[in-house]
């Protein structure tokens, strides 16, 4: 297998990595921003607006990495080339 699609698979899984931390791992992103850590759940106040955001933006940047990766990786195995 060539370098360059080892290099965009590196590309690919920094991205999964990126967007994971996006999604699930927000008290760090968080931090990394200096952004205020999320509110405490309640029934009177909802959730901050940049949760939402971030969760979107995560899975977003996830798929993209998994799919820019394994469609590359794909059309250069299997190109014949």
């Amino acid at each position: 297998m060539p370098a360059y699609v080892l290099i965009i698979d590196l590309l690919g899984l920094v991205l999964v990595v990126i967007g994971f931390c996006m999604a699930f791992r927000q008290d760090l992103i968080r931090r990394i921003f200096g952004w205020r850590s999320r509110p405490a759940v309640s029934a009177r106040h909802r959730d901050d607006p940049i949760t939402y955001i971030l969760r979107i933006a995560g899975i977003m940047l996830m798929a993209f990495g998994v799919a820019i990766g394994g469609m590359f990786t794909f059309f250069t195995l299997f190109s014949g080339s």
